[in-house]
């Protein structure tokens, strides 16, 4: 079904804004695009709406991109417009467009909002800018749960435990009773920040001393934490013994602490049972290969190879992006291979090559999950190097 819409001088703007709506609805973003450009007049609402759908589409550069044309036509912006945008920047870690947005909500005169404030402490604390999202944080006039949650979740993903927990009792004391959002933030930093014992008294405290019921996200979490401490026999007896159906969440948990800990027969059964519930999910079949290569088994992992040729299965490339000045610019694991080869290429890699070699590094092949030489792991290794260099660029912010 088509749908044709024209726009006469006399077309409101609640239809124009609304058909883009509708069309970012349907997911017919393309029609969303041509509909916009016909439009003879657009509002603020029109280009929210061009934005979200961008961000529904998973378009992020696209979204930041139409957020500065309509500042470059002087439309202005609503509050709306900002805590679109600053989840944004939180997770592509723009902290220069995130700063040009923060300046912005500064000279405006209308106070913001809690929401905007929280998207704003969201942006500084994901791209790692934690004094500065922590000053916002506590000059906050008022604060809500999401307030709290979001300082705690920016702490967590980072590593910050100590820091958190502190938060947390704070949070406690000041009345503000947690939810099941602040316990997967909790739980969630203390498994990868190895605090497994607080982790386990935060899950057992959860319902005792809050009147919050574990949910599934909660038990994956308790089930992580333990795995990825070596006790993966106690935490197959907490997925044994949790009140509801396990996940493939959970038991991908499990499976990735048998790579952890080098458990192959145990994560073979695992494997197994994720291959019914999650047949099509190439993480679960790459981790199996990778468990089975760290074990040096390449009869197996060829094996498994063959199996996702077989059932169609591939693996997207990972994907890295850096921001360089107004622009964001995205690659793939490996790059492509007339860029490698280019003059330029080289230029830059033999001298990183050289600074890292006088500096006395010792490159680690062990983690290089493939059947090939020990040079060529080392090559490769030195290059993941020099693509972290382009991640963490040393650039002034």
């Amino acid at each position: 079904m088509e749908a044709v819409i024209e726009f006469s001088s006399t077309s409101s703007g609640t239809i124009k804004s609304g058909s883009s709506i509708l069309y970012t609805q349907c997911e017919c973003f393309d029609e969303v695009l041509k509909v916009f450009d016909q439009m003879p007049e657009r509002n603020i609402a029109s280009w929210n709406s061009l934005i979200s759908g961008s961000v529904k589409e998973d378009k992020l550069g696209e979204a930041l991109d139409v957020f500065r044309r309509m500042q470059r036509e002087g439309v202005g912006f609503s509050w709306v417009t900002l805590t679109t945008i600053l989840p944004i920047c939180a997770r592509v870690t723009a902290l220069c467009s995130g700063k040009e947005i923060h300046v912005q909500i500064v000279k405006s005169a209308t106070r913001p909002d809690v929401l905007l404030l929280n998207s704003l402490v969201d942006m500084y604390v994901k791209c790692g800018v934690f004094d500065y999202g922590r000053r916002l944080f506590d000059g906050m006039r008022s604060k809500d749960l999401t307030s709290w949650n979001t300082m705690l979740t920016g702490y967590g993903i980072n590593g910050y435990m100590r820091v958190a927990m502190d938060l947390f009792n704070e949070m406690v004391s000041c009345g503000i009773r947690p939810d099941d959002v602040t316990f997967i933030a909790l739980l969630s930093g203390c498994s990868h920040a190895g605090l497994t014992e607080d982790g386990q008294k935060l899950f057992h405290r959860m319902e005792m001393d809050f009147g919050v019921t574990p949910s599934l996200e909660h038990y994956a979490c308790l089930v992580d934490m333990l795995g990825r401490a070596g006790r993966i026999d106690d935490a197959l007896v907490v997925v044994k013994n949790m009140p509801m159906r396990p996940s493939g969440s959970i038991w991908g948990s499990l499976l990735n602490s048998c790579r952890l800990h080098s458990e192959v027969p145990l994560a073979e059964a695992i494997a197994k049972r994720l291959f019914e519930i999650e047949p099509y999910n190439p993480g679960n079949y790459v981790m199996l290969s990778n468990i089975y290569a760290n074990a040096g088994m390449w009869d197996s992992v060829n094996m498994v190879r063959e199996m996702m040729q077989t059932r169609r299965i591939r693996k997207e490339a990972g994907c890295s992006w850096v921001q360089v000045k107004n622009k964001i610019h995205t690659f793939v694991a490996g790059g492509g291979f007339k860029f490698r080869n280019s003059d330029e290429y080289k230029k830059v890699w033999n001298k990183l090559r050289e600074a890292m070699e006088e500096v006395g590094y010792v490159t680690n092949t062990d983690v290089v999950l493939h059947d090939v030489n020990e040079e060529t792991k080392a090559m490769w290794m030195q290059e993941d190097a020099y693509k972290m260099s382009f991640r963490h660029p040393l650039a002034p912010q």
